[in-house]
């Protein structure tokens, strides 16, 4: 049987059914390519269930997704997601495939980053529009859609969540400063959209971890201030549109030194 465990986004995440499903398997495998899990947190795990965690790659989950599914035919794995396993990823083929493959499976879900940082945000859940992702910008790989999805959210009144890319190789996170330099370039880009430096963005950092911190900003002040000390933690940023009375109040309590 294959089972899809979420981590959550920190320790204490992990739900108890989630544990025990974990205890009973005879392999336990993870991925860290979706988020940075928070430092110790595998070996806390290892020793709460008494197994060692395999590590995978996004290949395996994802062009070996079939041999991956295939070790549960005969014996009980689990994979282990940080944040909730179906929300934002890939790993619902991975119940298509042992669906083909004739296994069985089960899922324990967990906090992600898309329940959290609009929590945290004070913002009205039902007023999000489409999520974006800000890719980390390389030489020949320079998109710039992310800009066009928050302005249409922004046109429409709508609040945009926003994610930040990871540095693959390393799994180090986006710094504000980085994400700062790509939304601009994106603008000189894109001079007639209707967001700038002084677009207000809430940045939300280590949501449901130690040293969690919302800072309210602009997209030109993300690496100054408070919002430039929060290098080297996973940060996520939250794009107002437009806001209720109640939303403001919210906004106004989070945005207070």
């Amino acid at each position: 049987m294959l089972f899809l465990l979420g981590l959550g986004l920190g320790k204490g995440d992990i739900s108890s059914l989630a544990m025990e499903l974990a205890k009973g398997c005879d392999l336990l495998l993870s991925e860290e390519y979706t988020a940075r899990l928070p430092e110790g947190y595998m070996e806390w795990l290892e020793a709460q269930t008494g197994k060692k965690i395999r590590l995978l790659s996004r290949g395996d989950l994802e062009e070996r997704a079939k041999s991956t599914v295939a070790l549960a035919k005969d014996k009980d794995v689990a994979i282990l997601v940080p944040g909730d396993p179906l929300i934002a990823t890939t790993h619902s083929i991975l119940l298509d495939e042992a669906k083909a493959q004739g296994i069985g499976t089960r899922v324990a879900h967990a906090p992600s980053i898309f329940s959290v940082a609009i929590g945290e945000s004070g913002l009205d859940v039902y007023k999000f529009g489409p999520t974006a992702t800000i890719p980390l910008w390389h030489d020949n790989y320079k998109p710039v859609s992310f800009l066009d999805l928050i302005s249409r959210n922004l046109e429409a009144g709508q609040h945009t969540l926003a994610l930040l890319d990871l540095e693959q190789k390393t799994a180090r996170p986006m710094r504000a400063g980085e994400a700062k330099k790509i939304m601009l370039d994106a603008l000189v880009a894109n001079p007639k959209s209707n967001m700038g430096a002084g677009t207000r963005v809430v940045l939300v950092a280590n949501a449901a971890r130690e040293g969690a911190r919302v800072i309210c900003t602009s997209i030109g002040d993300l690496d100054s201030g408070a919002a430039g000390q929060q290098d080297g933690k996973m940060l996520a940023l939250v794009f107002p549109g437009k806001t209720s009375f109640a939303e403001e109040e919210s906004l106004s309590r989070i945005c207070a030194p």
